[in-house]
């Protein structure tokens, strides 16, 4: 009889156990920051980095409104953006990284940021919609997603861009991940591929290598800007539409991974779901 009731406890304690790590969660392993913008995690202009140290700061007046999961921030395209620091050391780990966000837009005529880091020199790194502006270049290009990524060096930068007409400016929300997976071998060759998915489909973006001496991913030098560019000085490429569920991780997601958070309908909770062990504890003392 006791050998029966040991076994049904064990059984209840898997089941409980396997519902908080259950696929529709989002993926934890690697996660570095995470901003849900859901209206208990925004105080006054401060938006809570729920997962790591890196809390952002709004500058204009985007609103709450509900979102794909929970709630989302809406940019009006006209001086709204959220700073979201330099996140520390993580400019080193860039090169096996990933980003993610879902995005809700209407406007694919004119230039727009999504994210962006561009100090007066390396590193830099954005993604932008409807075209590309960097130092010797500016294009309009309707509907297209372009991401752009340096590697430094005491020889200046060395980067690449690329981007493809999308889909995704229907007034519907879309899942936007690009994931980084680069090696810089001794003496400062490197090379690595960079994949994009959008809505859980795979866009391979190629792969790429690079040369010189020394060259390394470095901690970004300016502010990581969410819904702007902010290069040289002064604020432009503002972003219109709502922006949801913003993420970063220090290794490139899997293609599995990418879909169990897109998946993924769980608002963020603050509050333990109900560790093993304290499970175990509970029941334990009603047997």
């Amino acid at each position: 009889m006791k050998r029966g009731i040991y076994f049904m406890t064990f059984t209840i304690v898997i089941g409980i156990f396997s519902l908080n790590t259950a696929p529709a969660s989002v993926v934890t392993d690697g996660l570095v920051s995470y901003w849900p913008f859901d209206r208990g995690y925004i105080i006054n202009k401060t938006v809570k980095d729920v997962w790591g140290d890196n809390n952002g700061t709004i500058s204009g007046n985007p609103k709450v409104v509900p979102g794909q999961v929970g709630e989302a921030l809406a940019f009006d395209g006209a001086g709204d953006f959220v700073n979201l620091t330099t996140l520390g050391d993580f400019g080193r780990q860039f090169g096996t990284s990933s980003f993610e966000a879902w995005i809700k837009t209407t406007n694919k005529k004119d230039w727009m940021t999504l994210i962006n880091t561009h100090g007066t020199k390396c590193p830099y790194w954005g993604i932008e919609l409807n075209g590309f502006n960097n130092e010797f270049r500016f294009e309009i290009i309707e509907g297209i997603l372009y991401d752009y990524l340096s590697i430094g060096g005491p020889e200046g930068c060395v980067g690449h861009g690329g981007g493809s007409s999308t889909e995704i400016f229907d007034g519907e929300w879309h899942h936007i991940v690009y994931t980084y997976d680069y090696v810089i071998h001794e003496g400062g060759r490197g090379n690595g591929k960079e994949v994009s998915y959008i809505d859980g489909v795979s866009r391979p973006i190629g792969k790429s290598a690079f040369s010189g001496v020394d060259r390394a991913f470095l901690p970004f030098t300016a502010p990581v800007y969410l819904g702007a560019r902010k290069f040289p000085g002064k604020a432009q490429g503002y972003f219109t539409g709502m922006i949801d569920e913003v993420r970063f991780y220090n290794r490139p997601l899997t293609a599995d991974e990418v879909i169990q958070n897109f998946e993924s309908t769980q608002p963020y909770n603050i509050a333990p779901k109900g560790k093993l062990s304290t499970v175990w504890a509970t029941l334990k003392t009603q047997l």
